[in-house]
């Protein structure tokens, strides 16, 4: 497995600088946070939290919940719960508008119609055909 810094990155991220508090297994603490994005954060802290503990980042505007991915020396990236519009937490946008209001998380919805299963279970029924075609095919004769 690839270390944080080498893993490839597919959301935007924005640089910021934001105090927050950490709230883990070990109480309430304070944290700097230096990288936001649509599905984690990455923060520092004395005494960072456990790899594969679940904590909650408290801003002045909403709160984060997630599950701390990695940690190296004092610092910890986050995989949050749930999407957050980074834009909003960092002032971007029409934060300004927003100012005062507590933060909701973005919701995505699935496609969860029969339709959409159907479907899905289509191709999982045709790819263990094949895939059973190809062992009696190939590897029993």
């Amino acid at each position: 497995m690839l270390a944080h810094s080498q893993q490839s990155r597919t959301d935007q991220r924005e640089a910021v600088m934001l105090n927050a508090r950490v709230v883990d297994s070990r109480g309430s603490r304070g944290a700097r946070i230096s990288d936001v994005s649509i599905r984690g954060l990455r923060g520092s802290m004395a005494q960072p939290p456990e790899r594969g503990e679940f904590i909650t980042v408290h801003f002045d505007s909403c709160e984060l919940a997630g599950q701390v991915r990695w940690v190296d020396g004092r610092r910890f990236g986050v995989r949050l719960r749930e999407r957050v519009d980074a834009r909003l937490l960092t002032g971007g946008g029409n934060a300004r508008r927003q100012a005062g209001k507590k933060l909701d998380p973005v919701r995505i919805e699935e496609d969860t119609s029969m339709k959409g299963v159907i479907i899905t279970y289509s191709v999982l029924g045709l790819t263990a055909l094949s895939t059973a075609y190809l062992i009696v095919t190939y590897v029993i004769f």
